[in-house]
């Protein structure tokens, strides 16, 4: 009877385990389906943005000279603010620090790329030109060859390690789960890893069935050979199945002035 008491015991702590980690990974799942399908509102703070690669940003910010040189710190090594919205093939990419943001608005009519700032308290748009913007071809081909971007290159990579390899570019990396489990807050994560010479370990954070965190290391070779380290940290505000439908147009105070093709008299 003994023995039997003890079978059953590691039988329901086994079925335990089991289920903890089917739930967990059953969270996960949850929001690679929306990524798949294509329909979400995601907004996050990257806490940890990439070092500047160029000093490009020192010369003109959005087409014009609305920043003085000396004014560039302010968007050094400052969290990055995006939103990424989709609703099957049209989709909206912000990205920002402050009160700069650039945008890239993809919809029936083509892509528009436009940077939207507050000039003297005011939001104002620069495309073309101030306040005004021009639709350019979208090219799906390339979209569909190189994945899916989700605003910063951080974010992208994280949420593209959880996505079936079809669905990313290949110089992507494969990542594969290794465990998941509950921290002593209360928090339960899911543990991704890329396999190679150049590894990333990332852990996504949930409270209960909701997406609130990512975080990765990664460590990486570079030409001398030495192993260099660095730590990514994605604060999630909002994941959510709803595509905000007001970031799929053209925000109010943005003119469009692409040139319509004339239709031909077959199309007529």
């Amino acid at each position: 009877m003994n023995k039997f008491i003890k079978v059953l015991t590691a039988t329901c702590l086994a079925m335990g385990t089991f289920a903890c980690s089917f739930v967990e990974a059953s969270n996960l799942d949850t929001y690679r389906n929306l990524l798949i399908n294509k329909k979400y509102t995601i907004k996050y703070v990257n806490i940890t943005p990439e070092e500047r690669v160029t000093n490009r940003d020192k010369v003109t910010l959005v087409g014009n000279n609305t920043m003085k040189s000396g004014q560039v710190s302010k968007l050094l090594y400052k969290p990055l603010e995006c939103v990424v919205v989709a609703d099957g093939a049209n989709r909206y990419e912000e990205i920002g620090v402050n009160n700069l943001k650039t945008c890239r608005l993809q919809n029936n009519n083509g892509t528009y790329f436009y940077t939207k700032y507050d000039d003297a308290g005011k939001t104002s748009f620069w495309g073309t030109k101030k306040n005004t913007v021009t639709a350019l071809p979208t090219n799906t081909i390339a979209y569909a060859m190189q994945g899916d971007a989700f605003g910063s290159g951080d974010m992208t990579r994280l949420l593209n390690a959880i996505l079936p390899d079809y669905m990313k570019s290949s110089d992507m990396p494969s990542y594969r789960y290794v465990n998941s489990g509950w921290l002593s807050n209360g928090l339960n994560y899911v543990d991704y890893k890329s396999d190679g010479r150049n590894m990333e370990a990332i852990r996504y954070y949930f409270n209960g069935y909701t997406l609130v965190k990512i975080a990765s290391a990664q460590f990486v070779y570079d030409d001398k050979g030495q192993l260099q380290a660095r730590r990514c940290i994605i604060k999630i505000n909002e994941f959510s199945p709803t595509p905000a439908k007001e970031y799929l147009v053209l925000p109010n105070g943005i003119k469009e002035v692409t040139k319509k093709a004339k239709k031909t008299e077959d199309e007529e």
